[in-house]
């Protein structure tokens, strides 16, 4: 497989559709998945999550839902998860189907791993004439065990992150690709972009996306290419962790830094009549650095990666829509990391849509004071001179300066 071609695959790889948070979704797909396998009447079930999932689920929207709650998602997997829909697995849940989800609830136990940043879902559902079990691994949709009892052992281990290859590359590379592939080969970007602004127009209409269109009709936000980002990926996000039935685009197993990733890129392109190829290929470049980006920091974090990933992403994406080149483009980077490296994940919730919005409006920002000659000094803080030098500060600060912050984080949610 030549440069290209891998890295169309990964692009790829790291996109799926999901109908909800992917958190919750990825509990409902476990259990769902368990109910698919078993047989007899439902009994019980017993869920097991690590820390960072289990914050992402505890209070976000849940499509098809009016009442939220991890005991919730794996009930309605049980009721009207569809297995095979993948994270799509809650697209079409009826009246009658949610329910009889909170009915179950009552007879789901849920269990917190005391420690481990490495994403894991383990359901043991039972029945009046069977016992099974499903099990999560590393990512959303990662199943990597379905066994009947009784259970072989499994132990989970916290595995540090490793180097991924495509820490192999450099921001060249990625320019490289972006410049040279076919653009046939990035048709597939479209769904997305449609997705994406499908939902967002939906967003406009209430919650913070509405506030957002209120304010600009009276005057009190310009009419900028970053508020034009600001607005539609802040509705996209409001809508989504509201629970609204419709499907994201997601970027590295997230919605949210899929709605950052292909809107604020797509608001820029729009407001400044970029061409539509040129829109694409600067997309593509943005996938590769938050896969990049990722890498370093892991799945699911104690930080915020609309900002650090797919943010930074998008705006490497508008420098290249600008017409800028490398150096351009390490200046966006480091202006988005020396103002937001900070910036704590404290679960899912309407609230995410705000730093998204953040992220988003910053991402513009940057890349519009990086191609203006203006960027924050490698010399500052956690900040370095290339790409895979400003994660591999940024991941260390994440994995190993933060070990405890989740735990924080997750302590005060739950005594709420």
């Amino acid at each position: 497989m030549n440069q290209n071609a891998y890295f169309v695959q990964q692009i790829k790889d790291s996109m799926m559709p999901s109908t909800g948070c992917t958190e919750p979704v990825a509990i409902a797909l476990n259990t769902a998945t368990a109910r698919k396998h078993a047989s007899g009447s439902f009994v019980r079930l017993t869920l097991t999550l690590d820390p960072y999932l289990y914050k992402n689920a505890m209070g976000v929207g849940i499509p098809g839902s009016d009442e939220r709650g991890v005991a919730l998602c794996a009930a309605l997997g049980v009721t009207a998860g569809n297995a095979d829909a993948k994270m799509n697995v809650l697209g079409e849940v009826s009246e009658e189907a949610l329910l009889k989800a909170k009915e179950l609830q009552a007879d789901v136990k849920v269990e917190v791993l005391q420690s481990g940043s490495t994403l894991f879902i383990q359901t043991e559902l039972y029945t009046d004439i069977d016992a099974i079990r499903v099990i999560t691994l590393g990512e959303h949709t990662n199943i990597v065990d379905i066994s009947h009892a009784p259970f072989p052992q499994f132990e989970y281990k916290d595995e540090p992150l490793g180097e991924a290859e495509i820490q192999q590359y450099s921001l060249k590379d990625f320019i490289d690709f972006a410049d040279t592939v076919a653009v046939e080969e990035l048709v597939f970007l479209e769904e997305g972009l449609k997705m994406n602004r499908t939902i967002a127009a939906e967003g406009k209409n209430f919650g913070l996306g509405a506030q957002l269109e209120s304010l600009l009709e009276q005057g009190l936000l310009a009419d900028s290419p970053a508020t034009a980002a600001k607005r539609v990926t802040a509705a996209g996000s409001f809508a989504r962790m509201s629970g609204v039935s419709l499907p994201v685009m997601t970027a590295t197993g997230s919605g949210n830094q899929g709605i950052t990733l292909f809107l604020t890129i797509d608001a820029v392109a729009q407001k400044l009549n970029i061409a539509h190829e040129r829109e694409l290929r600067a997309i593509a470049l943005a996938a590769l650095v938050n896969i990049f980006g990722k890498s370093y920091i892991g799945a699911l974090s104690a930080i915020c990666a609309c900002g650090v990933a797919s943010g930074l992403g998008a705006s490497i994406g508008i420098c290249y829509l600008l017409g800028g080149g490398e150096k351009q483009m390490l200046g966006a980077a480091r202006n988005i990391l020396g103002a937001i490296s900070g910036m704590v994940c404290d679960g899912a919730k309407e609230g995410c849509a705000h730093k998204v919005e953040l992220s988003a409006g910053l991402a513009v920002d940057a890349a519009m004071l990086a191609m203006a000659g203006r960027d924050v000094s490698e010399q500052d803080g956690i900040l370095a001179e290339d790409l895979g030098g400003l994660f591999s500060n940024l991941g260390y600060l994440v994995n190993t300066g933060m070990a405890k912050t989740n735990e924080a984080i997750v302590e005060i949610m739950t005594r709420k």
